[in-house]
């Protein structure tokens, strides 16, 4: 959805307003966003406000710098807000025909899905009407669950393949993470889950920068991720993924779709520390970190799961056939898990999360952080 509040909080994503600190001040003109972009915005002083954009029409609004028009595509649902001008190179989810091979429905987290989601609530603590950012929403799904609790959920994602709930109940930007298109200090809060390893080391900075641009200095962000570094207790998990494709290359269990998710990682940060660096040069520093060493869910869900999804499952009729539908129809085509099936997945997510309770401490890989600005308003969970 588009609402009013959102419209007050949107900005052009590559102008920034004139007026700034004595480093990043600049003449007034487009001159200055054009040229000189990368080192305002990531000035101590947290970088000039970007600049707001006018309502020209129903469906369109303009930059006054740069003169550019975005969309408000108000049937679909969402404000079209990417830069003109690709900024670096786009992720494979930002293809149609991706998106609907991973199958997405609306149903509530489980599983892994659910541990990194009550990990971010815990952690990110939205309270009762403060509305948080999804950055990175994919198809909304877990902007759907942010929302609950009171909070109220926002999604920007670079694909505009959003499910019909969130559309109906969170509001949604297309944008690039590397250029948000939000004003300063317009969400108290934000995350994003499985997000950074899909970029290289500068895309990684540039999102951190403009997350805690628009987070404000008073604000929190809260990421899943991975560094490139693992504990003696991933051994059993990279047992488990060779046993996992030796088996789908025998045909006993689906793969691909695991493989499907990860297929574009580039896996930029090297380790805990390069990562506390390039917070840093962002402005952020780490607050709180929990390890997830991904023991039960490796035997649950990457091993068990794919097995039992293969033993039920059936090769679709050819009315089933997905050629020539549009995005709305191929997703409401997906099934959801019925209510058994949800039962068993809600009752084995509390096996899964045991993996945070007994190893949250042991240092690898994977891990939930919660970042804060540096220098920033220390005011609690739910300022």
């Amino acid at each position: 959805m588009i609402s009013p509040a959102l419209l007050e909080r949107v900005a052009c994503p590559v102008c920034l307003e004139s007026a700034g600190c004595p480093q990043c001040s600049a003449p007034a003109g487009h001159a200055a966003c054009r040229d000189d972009y990368v080192r305002r915005v990531r000035c101590a002083c947290g970088g000039p406000d970007k600049v707001r954009l006018e309502a020209r029409a129903e469906a369109a609004l303009v930059c006054p710098c740069c003169g550019a028009s975005y969309a408000l595509r108000r049937d679909e649902g969402y404000a079209d807000l990417g830069p003109v001008r690709p900024v670096g190179e786009v992720t494979q989810y930002a293809d149609h025909e991706f998106q609907e091979r991973l199958g997405t429905t609306d149903t509530e987290p489980v599983l892994s899905a659910r541990v990194k989601a009550d990990m971010m609530r815990r952690m990110l603590a939205p309270g009762a009407g403060e509305v948080v950012l999804d950055l990175g929403c994919g198809a909304g799904k877990l902007a759907l669950y942010a929302g609950r609790d009171g909070a109220r959920a926002a999604g920007v994602d670079v694909a505009p393949f959003f499910l019909a709930g969130a559309v109906a109940a969170v509001d949604l930007v297309r944008g690039d993470l590397r250029r948000l298109p939000f004003r300063k200090g317009a969400f108290p809060s934000a995350y994003s889950l499985d997000v950074l390893e899909h970029l290289d080391e500068p895309g990684v900075l540039d999102v951190l920068v403009e997350a805690r641009r628009t987070v404000g200095p008073g604000g929190r962000l809260f990421v899943y991720t991975h560094a490139m570094e693992s504990s003696a207790l991933a051994r059993f998990q990279r047992a488990v993924n060779r046993l996992a494709r030796r088996l789908g290359q025998a045909g006993l269990i689906d793969h691909g779709r695991e493989a499907l998710r990860k297929s574009d990682h580039v896996n930029a940060i090297r380790s805990h520390e390069h990562f506390e660096a390039l917070c840093a040069e962002a402005g952020l520093e780490v607050a709180e970190r929990r390890y997830y060493n991904v023991v039960f869910k490796a035997v649950v869900e990457d091993l068990g799961l794919r097995l039992y999804e293969q033993a039920r499952r059936r090769k679709p009729r050819p009315s089933e056939a997905t050629e020539g539908r549009s995005a709305n129809s191929l997703r409401a085509s997906v099934k959801p898990p019925g209510a058994l099936a949800m039962a068993a997945a809600r009752a084995l997510t509390w096996v899964l999360k045991l993996d945070v309770v007994l190893f949250g401490g042991v240092r690898t890989g994977p891990f939930f952080g919660l970042l804060r600005p540096r220098g920033g308003v220390q005011e609690g969970p739910h300022a």
